[in-house]
This record gives C-alpha cells, sequence and structure tokens, in this order.
C-alpha cells in the first residue's frame, strides 16, 4: 500500500504549464496555418512536439523544453519592449480622429484597438517570469529525475 503510494506521480505545477505552453502553442498554430504563416507554422509544431515529449516524460525533450522556454520568454520581452514603445500611437491615433467629421467610429476602434494592446502586453508580462520558470524547473535535479529512458 505504501510502495504503490509512493511511485503514484505527484502535483507538478511544471506539468500544467507546459501543457498551457502546448494549448497555446497549439492555437497558435492553427491561426499561423490560416494566415499562411509557414515560419512561425512551423516553430509552432516545434513548440508542441517539445511540451508533448515533456508531458510524455521523453528525456530528449527537457533539455528542448527549457530551450524553448528561454527563447519563448525573450521573444515575449523583446516584442513587449517594442510594444511599449508605440504606446504613444494611441494618443496620436485618438488625436486624428478627434478633426474627423464624425469620430465617434473612430474613436470606439481605437479604444478596442488600445484594450487588445494592453491585453497583449499583460499576457507578456505574465508569459516571460512563468516561462522562465518553467525553464529553471526543467532544470532541477528532482525534475530532471522524472525523465528516464523507457525500454
Amino acid at each position: 500500500m505504501v510502495a504503490a503510494l509512493a511511485a503514484r506521480p505527484r502535483f507538478a505545477a511544471w506539468r500544467v504549464l507546459t501543457w498551457i505552453v502546448l494549448i497555446l502553442a497549439a492555437l497558435g498554430g492553427v491561426l499561423y496555418l490560416r494566415h499562411g504563416d509557414w515560419p512561425y507554422l512551423v516553430g509552432a509544431f516545434g513548440v508542441i512536439v517539445a511540451c508533448a515529449g515533456c508531458i510524455l516524460r521523453q528525456p530528449w525533450a527537457r533539455p528542448a523544453l527549457r530551450v524553448v522556454a528561454l527563447l519563448l520568454a525573450l521573444w515575449a520581452l523583446a516584442t513587449g519592449g517594442l510594444m511599449l514603445a508605440h504606446w504613444g500611437q494611441f494618443a496620436t491615433a485618438r488625436a486624428h480622429a478627434l478633426t474627423q467629421p464624425q469620430p465617434e467610429l473612430l474613436l470606439l476602434v481605437i479604444e478596442q484597438a488600445r484594450r487588445s494592446f494592453l491585453l497583449g502586453l499583460v499576457l507578456k508580462t505574465v508569459l516571460v517570469p512563468l516561462l522562465l520558470w518553467l525553464a529553471w524547473q526543467l532544470g532541477r535535479p528532482a525534475v530532471r529525475a522524472q525523465f528516464v529512458a523507457r525500454n
């Protein structure tokens, strides 16, 4: 009885985050496929393969997902910085819209774009530390020991 309880895998937050990354990569892959964005589609497929390998605890997948998590964190940091650099364009667009004869619809579209932009920034702000944490977790000895080659 005690041996059976000890053999059961315990809850691990890194597995949950791996599933979330997998789901987001699959969603991105579908969007990239619809828009014909082949380089991003190939990248999303690579992320999906690395996540699936980690979920199955394949030894090759742990270092691969560590690299993927670090690259995604750097990508989110860089694109978030670029987004912040363009934040002032919303004020410019708003001022330009106010000079138009009927600015209500333009102002509504600008406000919706600003909210989407802000949501993207918030998601990137949350994702960067989570992805760095995932890369760190996958390097810890306790997690590394869970990835053993199967016969």
